[in-house]
């Protein structure tokens, strides 16, 4: 999950479609259609140890836009196969009510990507 996650961060198509189960991925897709994520944390895990077939990662990931922070809640289901696990597919969950679907930041308000600065002067666009 994790590795998956650095993929879309650094927009690495090839590794995300490589890890991606055959019997749901799709032929490509567009990296410049993948947000810019700063932010991923694992909520619960079931299975997907050493000696499991199936495992589930339940996530919030955030992706920064212009003046707005967008949450991504999904709960993934993975499967090994020739010990790789595949990313199989997942299903979107209600947004934590911290993060509600979009939160406007004020350009004089602490980063949400966690730098410390503010945001006019990090990941304001």
């Amino acid at each position: 999950m994790r590795s998956r996650y650095t993929a879309y961060v650094t927009r690495d198509v090839e590794y995300v479609l490589k890890s991606w189960h055959p019997s749901t991925r799709p032929a490509c897709f567009d990296p410049t259609s993948i947000p810019d994520w700063h932010d991923l944390r694992i909520v619960r895990t079931e299975a997907g140890q050493e000696n499991d077939r199936r495992g589930m990662v339940e996530f919030i990931a955030t992706a920064l836009a212009p003046q707005s922070v967008y949450t991504l809640h999904e709960a993934s289901r993975f499967v090994k196969e020739d010990d790789l696990w595949f990313y199989v597919d997942g299903d979107l969950l209600p947004e934590p009510p911290p993060m509600a679907s979009s939160q406007k930041i004020g350009r004089n308000e602490p980063c949400p990507c966690g730098s410390g600065k503010k945001f006019k002067k990090c990941c304001w666009s």
